[in-house]
């Protein structure tokens, strides 16, 4: 168990001892607690609930949005991470997977608008503030698809922000590396992508990038959250650190699907 050490946490139970305590009593306190179990939330529920650091709450709601999965490296340990965000605009909460979650997240093809169910969450208030993290029982299903993305290019009207594209690539160019402003290495690479009449062209940049070399021609490819401009009557598209790419061969069978009402 994760000691809990928040000083208004603290506070609060100084103060159920009539101030008779002093803080690493009441932090000995506070670790020893019995950890409470939330089933079936939603975000806004979840957000109103007393959970505190360490609870377990299994959760049902909208994907918000889904960031690239990223490697961390630790010494001589290698983990991959994955921010997801769940609920609606304004009333969200970021959820961290860890390893075979962020994989788990691609492999069944779960997008930004799906309404999905994830049990034994771990909670973590700092502030007030709750953010969630898997657990090893962690296990996440898809309730109910989204079909709210673009795949017929002619809807393109230009300059256009955080809006999700379903293409087949036709071509990919190989990850060139550069130094960032911050002097750390970033990657920028390229693909053309076709909606079977119209072509565009896409520049995926830093964490988007790495996702090349998973491309192939005649593959599908979602990219959630993109910019597209249109320069001379062609279709630029942009992906970046905000971006999330998926590639999978089931993406196909979503060409011509439409939102929900």
């Amino acid at each position: 168990m994760e000691p809990i050490e928040h000083e208004d946490e603290i506070k609060k139970t100084i103060d159920k001892h009539g101030g008779l305590i002093n803080k690493q009593m009441a932090s000995n306190i506070n670790n020893e607690r019995e950890i409470k179990t939330y089933q079936k939330m939603n975000v806004v529920s979840l957000l109103k609930a007393s959970a505190l650091d360490g609870d377990i709450v299994s959760i049902e709601d909208k994907i918000y949005r889904i960031f690239n999965k990223i490697t961390i490296n630790n010494g001589n340990i290698q983990r991959i991470r994955r921010i997801v965000v769940l609920g609606d605009e304004g009333k969200t909460i970021t959820t961290v997977l860890w390893d075979k979650n962020c994989n788990f997240i691609d492999s069944m093809l779960i997008q930004r608008g799906d309404r999905v169910s994830i049990s034994s969450l771990k909670v973590k208030k700092s502030n007030d503030e709750i953010e969630l993290t898997n657990t090893a029982g962690t296990y996440i299903v898809k309730t109910s698809p989204s079909y709210n993305f673009r795949s017929n290019f002619s809807e393109f009207i230009g300059n256009e922000k955080n809006i999700d594209i379903l293409g087949r690539i036709l071509s990919i160019s190989p990850i060139r590396y550069f130094k960032d402003l911050d002097g750390k290495q970033s990657g920028v690479s390229e693909c053309s992508i076709t909606d079977g009449t119209t072509e565009a062209h896409v520049t995926m940049w830093r964490s988007s990038s790495t996702y090349s070399s998973d491309m192939h021609p005649g593959m599908y490819v979602k990219i959630e959250f993109a910019s597209v401009k249109i320069l001379e009557e062609k279709i630029e598209i942009t992906a970046s650190d905000t971006s999330r790419i998926l590639i999978g061969q089931g993406l196909g069978a979503l060409v011509g699907k439409t939102a929900k009402s």
